[in-house]
């Protein structure tokens, strides 16, 4: 992985990128939102399923998921940037991958609740108790953004790579 990591370093378009002084902050601060509006929507998507907020109709709560995933969108791309500019600061580092096994793990219970428990939910009465299964995907999926939070947090202090 170190040698993919020097070599996508050395390409133009790393140095092009990374030369931008701007750059940086800037995907710094849109990461920063992005993880806002995913964490918002999806947290409270997430409570809502786990039977918190009883009289707020799940289908309401879940029509504040494309904000979510436009937040998703933002991460992965100023994430890509981040790579790009920088790879040997990540993919030599444990906690960066254990970040990305996160967010497959939450894309996956992500998934898992769009196709079985979605139109159940929907369906539910405002203030009704969410089932067992709804109250695991909901705080499975609390805990793997979570994690990708703290993994991206320490990111500097417990694996750079370096």
């Amino acid at each position: 992985m170190t040698e993919f990591a020097a070599w996508v370093e050395s390409t133009s378009l790393s140095k092009t990128l990374f030369g931008m002084s701007w750059l940086w902050p800037l995907c710094e601060s849109l990461h920063f939102i992005g993880l806002c509006m995913l964490i918002g929507a999806a947290g409270l998507l997430d409570l809502r399923l786990m039977g918190m907020f009883r009289g707020l109709p799940i289908r309401h709560v879940k029509a504040l998921m494309p904000w979510g995933i436009a937040g998703f969108i933002i991460n992965a791309t100023t994430g890509a940037l981040f790579l790009t500019m920088q790879p040997h600061l990540y993919l030599s580092s444990g906690v960066w991958w254990s970040k990305v096994a996160f967010i497959v793990i939450a894309g996956a219970n992500a998934l898992f609740f769009e196709t079985r428990l979605a139109l159940p939910a929907l369906a539910m009465d405002p203030d009704a108790d969410t089932s067992p299964g709804m109250k695991l995907v909901g705080a499975f999926s609390l805990f793997s953004w979570f994690a990708v939070l703290y993994c991206g947090r320490m990111l500097p202090y417990l694996g750079t790579g370096n």
